[in-house]
Order: structure tokens, then sequence, then C-alpha cells
């Protein structure tokens, strides 16, 4: 089986090597409006381009991986820093009704391929639901029913759920694995990169796993429902 693939290894390294570079960062976007100083890296075919033209392309799947061109190399960023807005309610359009002072609340949102950030922003309609089951129509499963802050979708938890029938994975590796997905080369400091929802709280070495004790409950709950109730 080796001997297959072994005169192909030239082949197929250059065109892994060759996905890392690309030929078009830091020249003029496609749109003629800004540089492009921005791919992504989970879109099939991934295409530098400007900060409006990725924010554009990005508003439907928010749960991507961006990179930034620094000049010298690619950065990981992430669409919330770059103003990425996840409007609830009226699909991706904002509430006609949400007053212009309203506050968008800054989420954790655990996915199947990380540790995410963003802002969002909630319906106000007067025949609006409450927050928690505006997430959960949206396919986010809220870490509390309280203000909730941290919400997970519902492909992470079926694919936990599914590594557990299948291959009895704990928890505990399934959420390191994602750590390691949000930040590879320190995944014990997943929360000064990543987590900003509490950055005005001190130092806090442990807040990532409030994640994790989250993560325990929601999974509990989701496989109770899954039981009894789907």
């Amino acid at each position: 089986m080796m001997a297959a693939f072994e005169k192909h290894f030239d082949k197929l390294q250059f065109a892994i090597l060759e996905r890392k570079y690309d030929p078009k960062a830091g020249t003029n976007c496609a749109c003629g409006a800004g540089r492009s100083l921005y791919r992504c890296q989970d879109c099939f075919t991934s295409i530098s381009s400007c900060q409006q033209c990725l924010l554009r392309s990005h508003v439907d799947p928010p749960l991507h991986h961006i990179q930034r061109w620094t000049g010298t190399h690619f950065e990981r960023t992430n669409l919330g820093d770059l103003g990425l807005m996840l409007f609830l309610g009226h699909s991706t359009s904002r509430c006609p009704n949400a007053p212009t002072n309203s506050n968008k609340r800054p989420t954790v949102i655990i996915h199947t391929n990380a540790i995410h950030k963003l802002h969002i922003e909630y319906c106000h309609c007067a025949h609006a639901t409450d927050k928690p089951t505006q997430l959960s129509s949206a396919g986010l499963f809220p870490a509390t029913t309280e203000k909730p802050e941290t919400a997970f979708t519902f492909s992470v938890l079926k694919e936990f759920h599914t590594h557990t029938l299948s291959s009895k994975k704990s928890a505990y590796d399934y959420f390191i694995a994602l750590q390691r997905l949000t930040n590879n080369v320190f995944p014990d400091r997943t929360y000064v990169s990543t987590l900003y929802v509490h950055s005005m709280r001190p130092y806090n070495p442990t807040f990532v796993w409030d994640l994790y004790r989250e993560f325990l409950r929601v999974a509990r709950v989701w496989k109770y429902l899954a039981l009894t109730r789907f």
C-alpha cells in the first residue's frame, strides 16, 4: 500500500505546502476596495480577500478559522475581532426593533473545529422568545438559562455523543482536542487568545476549566434530551 503512494510523495508534499502559500496575499482585493490580507482556512477555496469581502462571505458560516497576512506570514485571527456580528431571529439581518444603543453580547461558542468568540445581537421584537430559546433556535445550546455567555453548537454535542458511543472517548479528551484545535502551540492558554468574554476580570488560569465544567453539564442535558425528548 505504501509503495503505491511512495512515487507520489514529492508531489503530494508540494501540494500540501502550496496551500500554505498565497501569491495574492497583500495585493489588491478583487473588489478593488481593499488589500487581500485575510483568508479562511475552512472554506474549500482559500482565496485571500479584504476584510469586508471576508465578512460578507462569512455571514452564514461564522465559525471558520481565519488568518491575517502580516507582510511576512499568516497569523491566526477570528471573525469576531474583525467585526462579524451574529444576528438572531431575522436570518442574517439585524432585528428592525433593536434599539440603536443595544449592547451586543460577547459570547464564547464551542464548535467542532475550535472555541470561537462572537458578538450576538438578539431579536427585540414583541413576540421574541427569551435568549436561551433564541440561541437554541439558531443551533446553539446555552450553557445556562440565565444571561448565557457560552453556547455549544448542536454539531459539537452530536459529535461528542457519537464519539462516546463509538469509541468511549471521555469528555476530558474531547475537550482537550478542542483546545488544541483552538491554540495548538499553547493549548493551556486558550483563554488568553480566544476567551475574551471575561477579559476585564482578574487573570484566572482556571477559566478554561469553567468551560470544561459547562461542557460536562450541557453534554449531560443533551444526552438526556436525546434519550427522552427527541
